[in-house]
């Protein structure tokens, strides 16, 4: 099954990353959200746990290591053209303890910057995904419970 006008829906995790008033968001290089700015996060590989996947991703796109807390958010990303779908996700954000992080910030895998944003900037920058976005606005309405893993 291709990621392009899937047959379902792809499993995905994000790495929710908060730092004070700061979340660490990457840019994207490849589409869904290319050239936006978004939870680090990809798709759960066939084995994967939510766990070890959201470590990898962040590992991948970041440069840093961290304990996960649990799920924090979940969402969908939902891409329609001409009456098909061409992406769908459903993404399972996992939030990390920020003191537990070891790493140098870098971008990599399929992230071309990485950078620290203020909640505030985050919950309303068009040049944020929408996802990631409502996602900042909950946390700044201190909406958001974490459900242990």
């Amino acid at each position: 099954m291709g990621r392009e006008f899937p047959e379902h829906a792809i499993a995905s995790v994000g790495a929710v990353v908060v730092r004070g008033s700061e979340i660490l968001l990457v840019e994207r290089g490849y589409p869904p959200g290319e050239g936006l700015w978004s939870i680090p996060g990809g798709v759960i590989e066939p084995g994967e746990t939510i766990v070890e996947a959201s470590i990898r991703e962040l590992e991948e796109e970041t440069g840093l290591r961290g304990r996960p807390l649990g799920v924090v958010w979940v969402t969908e990303s939902i891409v329609r053209e001409g009456g098909r779908v061409r992406y769908h996700y459903v993404i399972i954000d996992v939030l990390f303890d920020s003191n537990s992080l070891t790493g140098e910030l870098r971008p990599g895998g399929d992230a071309r910057s990485v950078a620290w944003f203020s909640l505030a900037e985050a919950s309303t920058s068009s040049r944020v995904t929408r996802s990631t976005r409502r996602l900042a606005q909950m946390m700044l309405e201190g909406k958001l419970r974490v459900i242990e893993l």
